[in-house]
């Protein structure tokens, strides 16, 4: 029965020292882009394990199209924070101040205290939050990372599929998107309107990866941040491992082992299979980023999710809920 359903088996530590051993490790754009979201000291133990395993790297042309198609957004959202959280406090400030003046007349409650003690905790905040922000480096103008990882995959990005190659997977990816064939499906949504360069992205990369397996008759190590479940078989909201589909699919076609890890995973096995020391503060770091990640797609799905009706709804019990709250300070003033 495991001979034929390989693909829901985990392998034995021996089967994955080998691969560790053996096999070439692709990494997806979203590793590569997630490098600008790491502490300094977390990114080095990326690049550490990255040199280590340098001369079995290969990243697909898509991967690597979309690392530089999206760098200096990432990069951008990370500087646009500052500004952000700014106005996150500006308006936080003036709900306080607005939401104290009414409360001038009150016999006990020294709101004028109060404001003046708020007031200088928001300059205080204002005052770090302006530290932070000098001490973050300007990766739009020198950026290490960007030089880094060019040098460390020249010679190792694959060729990019001939158009008429493209145009044959786009009209597969529809049918396999209709039929909720993994990757990519849960694409559709977002990046209906986006082109099929990018709304059939997961697929290409996935068809780049098996097209090298079969190149150079290699099972492979796919590493990838995206956390949908056109990626992962799950259940119960525990995500197992990797769609056996996906397994499946590959050994199919090659005659080989794909293992796909989500970065934090790639970096536990990296220690216990390369004698590497990557503490375990990086390796929750990597981990709280993929998580946030995930909150992040949550919510976004369930915006695309709601009907214009439903998320009417959603907002008008909202307001209500906001209202009675108000009303009930001021019963009890």
């Amino acid at each position: 029965m495991k001979e034929m359903f390989s693909e829901y088996y985990k392998l034995s530590e021996e089967e994955i020292r080998f691969h560790w051993e053996k096999d070439i490790f692709c990494f997806d754009a979203n590793v590569l882009l997630n490098l600008y979201r790491y502490t300094p000291s977390t990114r080095n133990a990326f690049f550490k394990v990255f040199e280590i395993l340098s001369d079995r790297i290969w990243i697909s042309y898509q991967a690597a199209y979309e690392y530089q198609k999206n760098r200096l957004s990432v990069i951008n959202a990370q500087q646009q924070a500052y500004k952000d959280i700014r106005e996150i406090l500006d308006k936080k400030k003036n709900e306080i101040d607005t939401a104290l003046n009414k409360f001038k007349k009150h016999p006990y409650l020294q709101a004028k205290e109060l404001k003046s003690q708020i007031e200088s905790a928001f300059r205080s905040i204002g005052k770090d939050l302006s530290n932070f922000e000098d001490k973050h480096p300007n990766f739009l103008e020198n950026d290490p990372i960007f030089d880094k990882l060019t040098s460390l995959l020249e010679g190792k990005i694959g060729n990019d599929f001939e158009q008429d190659k493209l145009d044959k997977l786009y009209r597969e990816g529809k049918k396999r998107y209709d039929d909720k064939v993994p990757p990519g499906y849960m694409d559709l949504k977002e990046k209906r309107n986006s082109g099929d360069r990018a709304l059939y992205g997961d697929l290409i990369v996935w068809k780049q990866v098996i097209e090298q397996a079969k190149e150079i008759d290699s099972s492979i190590i796919f590493v990838t941040d995206d956390l949908k479940e056109d990626w992962w078989y799950q259940f119960k909201g525990k995500t197992l491992g990797p769609r056996p589909e996906l397994i499946k699919e590959f050994k199919g076609n090659t005659s080989k082992r794909v293992n796909i890890y989500q970065a934090d995973q790639f970096l536990i096995y990296a220690n216990k299979n390369l004698a590497q020391t990557t503490n375990q503060d990086a390796i929750d770091e990597v981990r709280k980023v993929r998580l946030e990640d995930e909150k992040e797609f949550r919510e976004i799905q369930q915006k695309f999710e709601l009907s214009p009706e439903e998320h009417r709804k959603k907002v008008t019990a909202f307001e209500n809920a906001i209202d009675t709250h108000l009303n009930q300070i001021k019963e009890d003033d």
